[in-house]
């Protein structure tokens, strides 16, 4: 794309009407060719903003948080089987949201911003919710329901049981253990899942079998059985 100073000052305002953050940091980060394209037609990103109509000193990398975003997001991540407790949201699974939710004008604390939400507090607590005898069974209804029990595939469809489970029993093989499964059966299947699937024929194959078609057709053919009369039977018509 061939930037213009007209082109920059729309994507600008896009991007300011969709909610994304312009600090420059974050625009650096998600829009590379905007940022260098702005500092060779205004001299500097801060120019270009401005020239576009925004506010530069009242961006925030947050500012765009509303309450109701902050709720849409916790929702989404608590569809998606998240751990939401403070802890694991603020440094691992979506730090912006946990900043957003505290800052100010958001919400008094992180306990408040998931009631708003909809969802029980005690649910999301780090410590109060799993103990043994649930994590076993929550993974022995995985088991019946047929879902996939490696670690990875726990992680990424249901990672408060996995947490839980780390917590509780020490590993996520050994809370599976405790379950009475068979944790190699399970690597194994994990790693043989798709091996009943029909395949086609390798190239090997193929040409194994073109190299054993070809040397049939030239192997030498053994001659067709005589039906010429015995030299016996000649003599006797001879003599007659």
């Amino acid at each position: 794309m061939r930037w213009t100073r007209k082109s920059i000052i729309a994507e600008i305002n896009r991007l300011h009407d969709a909610g994304e953050p312009l600090n420059y940091s974050s625009a650096e980060e998600n829009h590379l060719n905007l940022v260098r394209a702005s500092a060779w037609h205004f001299g500097t990103w801060r120019r270009a903003v401005e020239s576009a109509g925004v506010d530069y000193e009242g961006l925030s990398r947050y500012q765009r948080w509303s309450k109701a975003r902050i709720v849409a997001r916790i929702r989404e991540l608590d569809r998606q089987k998240k751990d939401l407790s403070w802890r694991s949201v603020s440094l691992e699974i979506d730090p912006p949201l946990a900043a957003a939710a505290v800052r100010a004008g958001g919400f008094k604390n992180w306990r408040e911003a998931i009631s708003a939400s909809g969802i029980n507090v005690e649910d999301v607590a780090r410590y109060k919710v799993w103990d043994q005898a649930k994590i076993i069974k929550a993974i022995r209804a995985r088991k019946r329901a047929g879902e996939l029990l490696s670690s990875k595939s726990v992680q990424q469809s249901d990672q408060r049981l996995f947490c839980a489970a780390c917590r509780h029993f020490g590993s996520w093989d050994a809370a599976l253990l405790a379950a009475g499964l068979n944790v190699e059966k399970i690597r194994l299947r994990r790693h043989t899942s798709g091996l009943n699937a029909p395949r086609k024929k390798s190239a090997d194959t193929i040409q194994s079998a073109v190299r054993n078609s070809v040397a049939t057709e030239a192997a030498p053919r053994k001659p067709a059985a005589s039906k010429t009369t015995p030299k016996k039977a000649l003599v006797k018509r001879a003599a007659r």
